[in-house]
């Protein structure tokens, strides 16, 4: 399917070259020279821009229907669902597993939403599996949840606060820590690293109004938003031990 995308991009593009060639040959009497290359430019780049995003967004696939089971808290998956993220990478959520909500902090829900509500809830749901399951790397599941609010078509800006706001508060397996609480003294130049099985980060809101802060200044790119997240943690982990 993707090498027919790319295919079908090639042809678009070859199309585009040929009606600007043939489009500034276009001669009115008058002397001067019209392409109709610029109008024609127009749509076919659209067509690109849509073809482009259609590869590279992620897709779910079934229906998510849940039941509340009897304790008023837990969630069951009905039928069996799937995620295929922009780097093609499936997904899967059984029939049958059980989800809590808790890989989104819950005070984090009076601010964000609760995980079972607005568009970003197939992604939650797939994120908070994973975050059970632990099947694979805890960055990759963090990610995910990006990844599927962004197909979902949640607001740029929202999927990345949610996204930050789970990076730095939800669940880790499985890291290591920099034994170091500041940036750049001569003590830590060479940071002993711990590794840690697992670790649920304290909610702190000034944590969070810092990330946020940080956010609304574009010069930030989202890797150094984690990376002042991760320094967050360490100093949270460290100063604990």
């Amino acid at each position: 399917m993707q090498v027919g995308g790319r295919y079908r991009m090639g042809l678009v593009k070859r199309l585009l070259g040929v009606v600007m060639y043939f489009g500034m040959r276009i001669q009115f009497k008058c002397g001067l020279y019209f392409s109709i290359a610029a109008i024609l430019a127009l749509a076919i780049s659209s067509t690109l821009s849509t073809a482009a995003l259609a590869q590279t967004a992620g897709r779910f696939t079934g229906d998510v229907i849940l039941r509340v089971l009897p304790d008023g808290v837990n969630m069951q998956v009905q039928n069996p669902f799937s995620y295929r993220d922009s780097h093609g990478v499936p997904w899967p959520v059984p029939a049958g597993a059980i989800t809590d909500g808790a890989s989104i902090p819950s005070p984090l829900w009076s601010i964000l939403g609760a995980p079972y509500t607005g568009l970003y809830r197939e992604a939650a749901i797939v994120h908070d599996y994973y975050c059970v399951a632990r099947s694979r790397h805890w960055k990759a599941v963090h990610k995910v949840f990006l990844d599927g609010m962004l197909a979902r078509g949640v607001n740029v800006y929202q999927a990345k606060l949610m996204y930050l706001a789970v990076y730095r508060f939800g669940p880790r397996w499985d890291f290591d820590v920099d034994a170091c609480f500041c940036k750049g003294c001569p003590v830590c130049a060479n940071p002993i690293i711990k590794r840690v099985k697992q670790y649920r980060p304290e909610y702190k809101a000034a944590d969070l109004s810092e990330l946020s802060e940080k956010m609304k200044d574009t010069k930030y790119s989202l890797e150094e938003l984690e990376d002042a997240a991760d320094y967050q943690l360490n100093t949270e982990y460290l100063k604990r031990r």
